[in-house]
């Protein structure tokens, strides 16, 4: 979300800020939020982001949309848990709107909690769990024509005393709050690459957690240790195979 941008954008205008205290654009909204983490992205600048979110539900178990870890403000996610919240939804477009300002890039809402009206211990899935430690490092997929600009961040792990290789989004793994901990960018903008060991847990699910990929979650335990590369990885392939590779399909 671009509301620091959106701030400058209203003060030079002299214009006051969407807030909470605007009646006639806050709504209050009862859902569900689910015991596990399910998958969402978002693109910017040509790089697809793939992270763990928080996923909400109707009544039936039906999904009707997800939430980024922290974008309600004043809840803290714990997995295990089924809740059910009362939250604020401030429609800044709209607030925005009317003001004068279009905006084309960002959240429409913005969230608070109200309360938290049941919070029920439910666990997370276990069946199928396995515990491997991996190195890991981080890649940048890029097309094999000279012309094309895209380019697809990915983590490849390899099991440690094994020829098993996992392939990941960069942000793919639940508990890795540090994700640029692959690499330093230098004064003179070269880049030293890591390769970094740790213990992770991966749990299959019954349903894709994104699109028709990704139906496993991973989650990190422990971070045993950092290894300095020679050279940033970088593998060339057609658009359309990697994101196969990409989406693990």
């Amino acid at each position: 979300m671009k509301l620091n941008i959106l701030a400058t954008i209203l003060f030079a205008a002299g214009l006051t800020a969407c807030s909470s205290d605007d009646d006639d654009y806050t709504e209050l909204w009862t859902v569900n939020i689910e015991p596990e983490f399910v998958l969402g992205t978002d693109y910017w600048g040509g790089y697809t982001s793939v992270h763990p979110v928080m996923e909400a539900t109707d009544d039936a178990g039906n999904r009707t949309g997800t939430y980024m870890m922290g974008q309600i403000k004043g809840f803290e996610f714990e997995e295990g848990y089924r809740y059910k919240l009362l939250i604020e939804a401030d429609d800044l477009l709209k607030c925005y709107e009317e003001k004068g300002v279009y905006v084309v890039d960002g959240s429409r809402y913005e969230f608070t909690l109200k309360k938290v009206l049941s919070k029920e211990y439910v666990g997370i899935r276990e069946e199928g769990r396995r515990d491997v430690e991996m190195d890991v490092q981080q890649v940048r997929v890029r097309s094999t024509n000279e012309t094309d600009s895209w380019e697809y961040g990915l983590c490849v792990g390899q099991v440690v005393g094994t020829d098993e290789i996992i392939s990941m989004a960069p942000f793919e793994i639940a508990g890795l709050r540090e994700p640029w901990i692959f690499e330093d960018w230098q004064e003179d903008g070269t880049v030293v690459a890591y390769k970094i060991r740790m213990k992770v847990s991966i749990t299959p699910t019954d349903k894709p957690l994104l699109g028709n990929g990704f139906r496993r979650r991973i989650r990190l335990q422990e971070i045993v240790g950092k290894e300095k590369m020679e050279n940033e990885g970088i593998i060339y392939m057609e658009r359309d195979e990697a994101e196969r590779y990409y989406m693990g399909i």
